[in-house]
């Protein structure tokens, strides 16, 4: 299968739009309330979601996979390139010729990656001929193919951790824009909103734009925790998918809207969420961590995120210092409900 351009962290040039309808989207309800907080949600084709197909899990070997990175690299022979965390002895590089949810279409570089030495890699980027790449408060940056960047990523420079972490990043006319989490959630390693700094080197002198330029706690409380977004500009329109939990919810993909990366954006709802009630499923506890692109192939953007099951079934080789016994950790990829061509 195949699907879109770019690590769709770019302008998009847009001809013509379709909607579809497609069984088993995962469609957000009307409105939603947790304690005193009541967020209006906003209809969006671009905040429908669905499986591929029932189990559409990446690859079940390597262990520990997670917090996947894609870039697509127009011309090159392998345009699908997807950097998976997995332990700090080195992530997993994948390439393909065309576009496939499943690795048996993709082609395995190198399993164990050296890039900084870090448990999982937040997001990245490419601008004209570098790779930026984000963790940890440190940059990372490599030119050249991919296949050959195996402990030859330079640490280039620093981004505020403290104020901006687990971040998405998101390029465009010249400045480099991370959005992170910020704020102290209670009940997990999120914070309470996510803010927005730009810089035009990206790696370093970072101006902040806002503290709140996500707010899933528009009352002032700390009921939900955010991060690790991801961004898009779809149609002339900004979009942000990123977790969010709660005290007794855990982790699943909601989706945010603005017409201007400056002001505030909005809730859409949820976008992707696990299928709690199955007990034989991949997903069935939570799903993280969503990177975005864009597939022509396709004409559709996919999400690429972390599922995590903690019943031990349907089971795997999942052998980790961050896994509990039965514990499972894969990527698998979404598809958008929405289908468009960009020329």
């Amino acid at each position: 299968m195949n699907i879109f351009p770019y690590s769709t962290k770019f302008n998009l040039l847009l001809v013509t739009v379709t909607t579809v309808f497609t069984a088993g989207l995962n469609l957000p309800t009307q409105g939603q309330q947790a304690g005193s907080i009541e967020m209006k949600i906003h209809p969006d084709r671009w905040s429908e979601w669905y499986r591929p197909a029932d189990q559409p899990v990446f690859t079940k070997e390597y262990g520990n996979n997670h917090d996947a990175v894609i870039f697509r690299e127009p011309g090159h022979p392998y345009p699908y390139q997807m950097i998976v965390s997995h332990e700090t002895s080195g992530a997993q590089l994948w390439r393909a010729q065309s576009f496939s949810w499943s690795s048996s279409d993709w082609e395995l570089v190198s399993a164990e990656y050296n890039i900084g030495g870090h448990y999982e890699y937040d997001d990245g980027v490419k601008v004209n001929d570098t790779y930026y790449l984000f963790e940890q408060g440190i940059v990372y940056t490599y030119r050249g193919d991919l296949a050959d960047g195996d402990g030859n990523w330079q640490r280039a420079g620093t981004y505020p951790q403290d104020q901006c972490d687990d971040i998405g990043v998101y390029y465009e006319n010249g400045l480099f824009h991370i959005f992170g989490e910020y704020g102290r959630f209670p009940h997990g390693p999120d914070g309470t909103s996510l803010s927005h700094f730009t810089s035009s080197t990206g790696l370093g002198d970072w101006k902040l734009v806002d503290t709140k330029a996500v707010d899933p706690n528009p009352d002032g409380s700390a009921t939900y925790g955010v991060g690790d977004p991801t961004i898009a500009k779809i149609e002339g329109t900004y979009y942000l998918f990123c977790d969010r939990e709660s005290e007794d919810t855990p982790y699943r993909v909601t989706g945010w809207r603005t017409d201007d990366l400056t002001s505030r954006f909005e809730y859409l709802g949820e976008v992707i969420t696990p299928r709690s009630n199955q007990v034989d499923d991949w997903d069935n506890h939570r799903i993280q961590d969503a990177d975005i692109l864009y597939v022509p192939e396709l004409s559709r953007y996919v999400m690429v995120c972390n599922m995590k099951d903690i019943d031990g079934n349907p089971g795997g080789d999942f052998e980790s210092n961050h896994l509990g016994e039965g514990e499972t950790r894969v990527v698998g990829f979404f598809y958008s409900g929405a289908v468009i061509e960009i020329r």
